[in-house]
């Protein structure tokens, strides 16, 4: 917890926002600003309060999630926590800060969920597919695209050799790096649609071997543990376990990712 983040670059992707005028942005900073002062002054409820505030008015930011799951640390509310931080790591794959707390937060669990580990190249893979966010992938596809094209026209108009050889292989370069990303996101939009993951954020659940009460036990879980979503029906989720296990749940004891 090395930071309470005040961050007013959050504004940056609020490009929606311009068309409320200049005095919703106002409010949407003093909230911010208000949110990291009870913080300071170690009124994490009010905090909460205006972080949640933000994100309910349409605020999607990497900023404001870590430090509403700040707040919801301080009260001890460690599955809301984790919840906050994990919607934050998303938006800022790279920020050491969010990944700190998050080693810190499972460090914390109740569970140790043991799971069977993915090989060394996987591994590898997995992490540097997600060292930026899709939205950051976009933007830097977007911008080699540009660079190919210009390169492209370049080689063209060129009447030097060695300058048109230049471009041409700065083009087919730039061209390689597009299809890499493109791959990237791909890969992280089928991930994204098909493995949708939610975070346990009652103190403590029992799940169930069908969707309601009067279905058996078959397991118990505390709050913070990542779960896969298999299914859901009448107010209840079937959900699997990194290990395995399946059972189902309320709907109310978990946040999706």
């Amino acid at each position: 917890m090395r930071r309470i983040g005040i961050l007013l670059t959050f504004l940056l992707g609020l490009a929606s926002e311009d068309l409320r005028g200049a005095q919703d942005q106002k409010s949407l900073s003093a909230l911010f600003a208000q949110g990291n002062a009870g913080y300071q002054k170690g009124d994490f409820q009010f905090a909460e309060r205006n972080y949640r505030s933000l994100i309910e008015a349409g605020v999607d930011d990497a900023a404001v999630y870590y430090n509403l799951g700040n707040a919801c640390f301080k009260q001890q509310k460690l599955g809301e926590a984790i919840y906050n931080w994990e919607k934050a790591r998303r938006r800022s794959p790279g920020d050491s800060d969010i990944r700190e707390n998050l080693e810190l937060a499972n460090l914390l669990l109740v569970d140790r969920i043991e799971a069977p580990q993915d090989p060394l190249p996987l591994r590898f893979l997995n992490r540097t597919v997600h060292l930026l966010s899709i939205t950051q992938e976009i933007w830097l596809a977007l911008a080699f695209f540009m660079m190919a094209n210009c390169l492209f026209g370049l080689y063209a108009l060129a009447k030097n050799s060695r300058l048109a050889f230049s471009s041409l292989i700065g083009s087919l370069s730039a061209g390689l790096l597009v299809l890499i990303l493109a791959g990237s996101l791909s890969w992280k939009i089928y991930e994204t649609s098909s493995h949708r993951l939610a975070v346990i954020v009652e103190e403590k659940i029992d799940l169930r071997s069908g969707p309601g009460m009067e279905n058996i036990t078959v397991f118990t879980v505390h709050e913070g543990v990542i779960v896969r979503l298999r299914a859901g029906a009448e107010g209840w989720y079937q959900v699997s376990l990194p290990n395995g296990w399946s059972g189902w749940l309320p709907q109310n004891a978990i946040r999706i990712l």
